[in-house]
């Protein structure tokens, strides 16, 4: 009889220490999960805030100009923005890193509200970098027709420069009015007005 209660007694005490090994275990990791989870949601917390920050800044930026002391402000902008926020995406590969870790860990436990949270910033890290391109080939844009209209000003000045020469000569010297009257039925058909109108149309579809 004592022979048996004292084997009743190994074994309920072996179970116990079975069952206290693994409560033990399990609160351990619980506390590492606890850890892991708080530092997650601190880089969490500071992704999100500079995301707010950068579309703050992005949201901010003026369309294009219409000078080209504006426009090279502006590509100059853009060009440390891009960099700032290029140089962040070490710190989002980092935190998807992070996320792939936990997941890995944690495989036995709920794992989507993290999965969900980091799918949530890589989204808008891209749509960022993504408007921070369409706005720098938007600038690129703006400065090529602004050059392309300062070409056609200048061949057009320059053409006016010399049919008022010509008629200033032909004032003093009737023979050449014969000369200048293809150049006399030009400026009357109203191409000047349409010249200046297709290059101010052609600035408003680019900057627009």
């Amino acid at each position: 009889m004592i022979t048996r209660n004292l084997l009743k007694v190994t074994a309920l005490r072996e179970h116990w220490d079975e069952a206290n090994a693994r409560v033990l275990q399990r609160k351990a990791q619980l506390d590492a999960m606890l850890g892991d989870s708080q530092r997650y949601e601190a880089r969490r917390r500071d992704a999100d805030a500079w995301l707010s920050r950068m579309e703050a800044r992005l949201a901010a930026m003026t369309p294009p100009g219409h000078t080209a002391d504006v426009l090279e402000m502006q590509l100059r902008e853009q060009k440390s923005f891009h960099a700032e926020v290029h140089q962040y995406k070490h710190q989002i590969e980092l935190f998807g890193q992070l996320t792939q870790r936990l997941i890995a860990v944690y495989r036995n436990d709920d794992t989507t509200r993290i999965k969900r949270a980091t799918e949530s910033i890589n989204h808008r890290y891209n749509e960022l970098n993504n408007s921070i391109v369409a706005r720098g080939k938007a600038l690129h844009s703006a400065v090529s027709s602004l050059q392309n209209f300062d070409r056609s000003l200048e061949k057009f000045v320059a053409w006016l420069s010399e049919a008022e020469s010509l008629l200033d000569a032909a004032e003093r010297d009737p023979h050449l009015l014969k000369v200048i009257e293809p150049l006399q039925l030009y400026i009357s058909g109203n191409e000047i007005r349409e010249f200046l109108t297709k290059q101010v149309v052609s600035l408003n579809i680019n900057w627009n």
